[in-house]
């Protein structure tokens, strides 16, 4: 390997930081590991220690690396967040609708509802209640509201117990938020969402994974059904923040 570009027309740098990660999931760097120095890298992949340090940069972004110290870069296993944000971007980049994400949500969130029903644990449920109880107390504060409403949905799919579920759902949730504080902007659907997340509650509590994953499906089809009731554009881009006008 040299400096550069490659022969596949790749930079260096980014070769290089392909090599380490091959690295780190094949098991050979594990996480909590120190990365060798920016020298020993330099020396073991034949490229200048600027090349290194590009390659570093493009690992810590992406999650797998973490720096202790200025000197110190440990192996670390990427966060949601970092998987979310990239995904979210590409999603907003593709000009994806109100729509599509709409019909996203309605594939994954009955399925996670019924899922919960059979893992959630005690302390999973204690926190879903916990939410519940709040939200009730928050039915004059939309902004707490909605914020309560998002944290639902992360609970539901918290108790799924399953990280590939949490990892995917993370992206549709960030973009979701928007489309909902429009919504609740516009019209009061309060009532109505309360009264889905205690059934879905009770269902998950009882183990009723049919029942779950009936009442978050309509849970899912009031957002459409109030949207509309609103004169929102469906079939308008997301984006972070406000939907962008049509």
């Amino acid at each position: 390997m040299t400096d550069g570009v490659t022969a596949q027309n790749q930079p260096a740098y980014r070769v290089l930081a392909d090599r380490i990660s091959e690295q780190i999931l094949a098991g050979e760097i594990r996480p909590g590991e120190q990365l060798p120095p920016e020298i020993t890298l330099a020396e073991r992949f034949g490229v200048h220690r600027s090349t290194v340090r590009e390659g570093i940069r493009l690992l810590e972004e992406t999650g797998m690396l973490r720096r202790k110290s200025q000197k110190r870069l440990v192996v670390s296993v990427p966060d949601g967040t970092h998987l979310a944000d990239r995904t979210a971007q590409a999603l907003i980049m593709r000009q994806i609708t109100v729509r599509e994400l709409y019909e996203a949500n309605l594939a994954f969130d009955p399925v996670l509802a019924r899922l919960a029903a059979a893992s959630a644990s005690s302390t999973q449920i204690a926190r879903l209640h916990r939410n519940l109880r709040e939200s009730r107390a928050a039915v004059d504060n939309q902004v707490k509201l909605s914020a309560l409403d998002a944290e639902f949905h992360l609970l539901v799919c918290e108790a799924t117990n399953n990280e590939i579920f949490q990892t995917m759902r993370q992206p549709l949730h960030d973009l979701f938020l928007p489309m909902v504080s429009d919504l609740v902007d516009t019209i009061d659907t309060s009532e109505r969402m309360i009264t889905a997340h205690e059934r879905i509650v009770a269902a998950i509590e009882h183990r009723d994974g049919v029942e779950a994953e009936a009442w978050a499906r309509r849970h899912i089809e009031d957002f459409k059904r109030f949207y509309l009731k609103a004169a929102l554009d469906f079939d308008r881009p997301v984006a972070y923040g406000k939907p962008v006008q049509a």
